[in-house]
């Protein structure tokens, strides 16, 4: 049987995308006769938001540091808890029966986004910044635990080769190559879920986990757009600083 000739292929493969979106469209009803619609609504509330209120600075100014703290805090223990969790999903170094359990727990926490953690961390820890640092918590220990376990099953396996022959064992192991060799990944990895981190930590205010994102939807449904419109601008400000940090950082340690 011929198969289907390359440039055909990816013709129909096109095809076939697109007439998936048009049946999306179709079956949520969205067209861009939806949007010109709204479009005089649009403008106004536009014109409102670059009517930029600065009465609100110093919220904006002391709801940045709260944020940062959150995403310092979260990513920290977040990140400290998920070594031992990555070290016991290796399956270079414990057996199976341990690795498989480690690795649906690091599953499930990575698998549910921050803000999701947040609403029911809420309901459990109250409204404010707790909620929120146990939020980035629990996705940090699955999201680099995950990454971790496969840095530390991708190192060398003739150096664990070489310390199981003189009799170690696996916390020597562990100690004497394990973390030696991941070092300057885990530092990167550090870097990369801390500024992850900020950005989730400007939004979970809008659970009411703390941080700015508890003023943005304060002042957004109030339908004070202004004073929103500085807590926008500061959430550019932290996330694009923090992303120009991490990257000077993490580029500046690979190097070494």
């Amino acid at each position: 049987m011929r198969s289907m000739p390359l440039p055909l292929r990816h013709n129909s493969i096109w095809i076939i995308t697109l007439l998936v979106i048009i049946g999306s469209s179709i079956h949520l009803n969205f067209t861009p006769l939806s949007i010109a619609e709204n479009l005089d609504n649009s403008v106004v509330i536009l014109n409102e938001l670059f009517d930029i209120d600065l009465s609100v600075a110093d919220q904006v100014f002391y709801s940045i540091i709260e944020t940062l703290e959150m995403a310092l805090i979260g990513s920290s223990i977040g990140f400290a808890i998920s070594i031992p969790a990555a070290l016991m999903a290796s399956k270079n170094i414990f057996p199976i029966y341990l690795t498989t359990i480690f690795r649906a727990i690091l599953s499930i926490l990575w698998s549910i986004p921050p803000l999701l953690w947040a609403i029911v961390l809420v309901s459990i820890a109250g409204l404010g910044p707790t909620a929120g640092i146990l939020a980035i918590m629990a996705f940090s220990i699955g999201l680099s635990g995950r990454y971790l376990y496969e840095i530390f099953e991708s190192q060398n396996p003739s150096a664990y080769d070489l310390v199981k022959a003189i009799g170690a064992g696996r916390l020597q192991i562990v100690k004497y190559v394990t973390i030696p060799e991941a070092t300057a990944y885990m530092s990167n990895q550090f870097l990369f879920i801390l500024t992850y981190n900020v950005r989730e930590s400007a939004i979970l205010g809008l659970v009411g986990a703390g941080g700015i994102g508890f003023y943005l939807i304060l002042y957004l449904e109030s339908l004070q757009y202004g004073k929103a419109s500085l807590f926008i601008i500061g959430i550019v400000i932290i996330t694009l600083a923090m992303d120009y940090l991490s990257t000077k950082l993490r580029n500046k340690i690979v190097s070494q």
